[in-house]
């Protein structure tokens, strides 16, 4: 359920993109800031000392390393959507503007479902922590889904889908990511004993995915906002997780 509502983000970017238009571009960078903020604060003071934790030092360097790999993998098979070019979401980093958009926006739909993928695997392993943790990496996810929800619906409508049809499928592609953490969940029990690994697997996944994605869309649109973004996100993860603390 936690996932579902963090993959749900997307379908909301997509209905912020259809209603707002070019005015909710101006939150993209704080949200991806936010994100940014959180995930590192989740990642480094959280899932990356339980993964050393729970297992020898040389699984846990094993499974960062994998995450990395598997971040660095999803972005280059499948295509990525640039949310700071000059005209906002809509814009992509590979490809260009031409008369089949359309297709081009399906393809990137497919590209979004896939991102979404390790980054439910993520949201699994934070689950396998607990669920405070699992909760703040859906927000960190959630936070990251909306301006990729944005720029998905923008290029849909560029190559003439309806509204509706341009809202709809980023709220299709978000659904990969509780099927993510199931699978991640699936895993453990398959293959018990391996917390370790799939807390590091996760933790190099998100990792990835801040560092070559996020801070730079981010710091690329507006660099003073993002950096705010950041620092609010890093801030309001340790608040939540001290006060998760304090409420067990």
């Amino acid at each position: 359920m936690i996932s579902l509502i963090s993959g749900l983000a997307t379908g909301m970017g997509g209905v912020l993109a259809a209603v707002a238009g070019k005015a909710g571009v101006r939150v993209i960078p704080a949200l991806l800031g936010l994100s940014s903020g959180i995930g590192f604060t989740v990642v480094f003071f959280d899932l990356l000392p339980q993964s050393f934790k729970s297992g020898s030092w040389q699984t846990a360097l094993g499974g960062m390393l994998a995450g990395l790999a598997f971040g660095k993998a999803a972005r280059m098979a499948f295509p990525h959507l640039s949310v700071s070019g000059p005209g906002g979401p809509g814009v992509f980093i590979s490809g260009r503007r031409g008369c089949n958009v359309l297709r081009t926006g399906y393809l990137f739909a497919l590209g979004v479902a896939m991102h979404n993928l390790p980054e439910g695997l993520s949201i699994g392993a934070g689950l396998e922590t607990g669920k405070d943790i699992g909760l703040l990496l859906a927000a960190a996810i959630g936070f990251h889904n909306i301006p990729e929800g944005m720029a998905l619906c923008g290029i849909l409508a560029m190559g003439g889908v309806r509204p509706i049809q341009a809202m709809a499928i980023p709220a299709g592609a978000g659904l990969m990511l509780p099927l993510g953490t199931m699978l991640a969940g699936l895993w453990m029990e398959a293959i018990p004993g391996t917390l370790s690994f799939i807390l590091a697997l996760g933790a190099g996944t998100l990792l990835y995915i801040i560092m070559m994605e996020l801070i730079p869309e981010s710091l690329r649109m507006q660099p003073t906002l993002a950096r705010a973004g950041i620092a609010a996100g890093a801030l309001l993860s340790l608040i939540m997780s001290a006060g998760f603390q304090l409420a067990i």
